[in-house]
């Protein structure tokens, strides 16, 4: 019997060899027994394709980015230092598809966040969208 089916029988209140019931002072029949059996074999009968992935550092999320065509920056959170920076650039360039470029990131991004900013209009954001 695999370990996450004798989990589930005992968290069901059932002695995984021999079938008997267990008894109502058995520590398997305590509610905090139960949920911490039940989250075990759910844990356990997981499949190793179905368990989380190691979480990449900044620097593969970037390749992968790149790898998968996308910017190397798309999907990461603006620094404050970026985004004052940003704010600069703009005044000087209005040229949003050359801030994207600069900043590593889509031009839908830079006028997303340039909008946060009050920057740039809702309506101008649309053209990006």
């Amino acid at each position: 019997m695999k370990i996450s089916a004798m989990l589930k029988a005992l968290a069901n209140g059932v002695n995984p060899e021999t079938g008997e019931v267990l008894g109502a002072k058995s520590t398997a029949n305590k509610p905090e027994a139960i949920r911490a059996l039940f989250a075990l074999a759910k844990e356990l009968s997981v499949s190793p394709e179905k368990q989380k992935k190691p979480r990449l550092t900044p620097e593969e999320r970037q390749q992968r980015n790149l790898a998968e065509g996308r910017p190397a920056k798309s999907h990461f959170p603006w620094a404050e230092e970026e985004k004052l920076i940003l704010a600069e650039r703009f005044e000087q360039t209005g040229a949003i598809e050359t801030l994207g470029d600069e900043f590593e990131r889509s031009p839908r991004a830079v006028a997303i966040q340039l909008e946060k900013m009050r920057l740039i209009t809702a309506e101008q954001l649309l053209a990006y969208t």
